[in-house]
């Protein structure tokens, strides 16, 4: 699966056509089709995170780098600096625990969200 197969099987998944998808990106609905045909590439790193954003995807997955659909990073991004967490050396099983710690404790302290003990 390369580039232009992952952003169809997106645009699919949300129901969109190539026409809207490239008014929300602001380029033509025929690069749309050239994307998808894998005939072309985005040149502008810009349309890459706009589709990245839409479609609520890293850029790894939409550039088919990772089968995982965010960044693994993107929820410890902010604080890996700061407490010196790094997940590049884990195993996938350890980064899917560490994923599924990390949302439920989000369950747990989101506001209106209980999960009891």
């Amino acid at each position: 699966m390369g580039f232009g197969d992952r952003l169809k099987e997106l645009r699919e998944e949300k129901g969109i056509t190539q026409k809207e998808l490239g008014r929300i990106v602001n380029i033509s609905d025929r690069v749309i089709g050239y994307y998808e045909a894998n005939n072309k590439f985005p040149k502008d790193e810009y349309v890459l995170k706009k589709l990245a954003d839409f479609f609520d995807v890293s850029i790894d997955y939409l550039v088919d780098r990772t089968s995982n659909r965010k960044s693994l990073d993107g929820f410890i991004a902010e604080s890996a600096s700061a407490y010196g967490i790094y997940l590049n050396d884990l195993p996938e099983e350890a980064i899917k625990r560490i994923k599924e710690y990390v949302e439920l404790m989000r369950l747990k302290y989101n506001k209106g969200n209980k999960v009891e003990k």
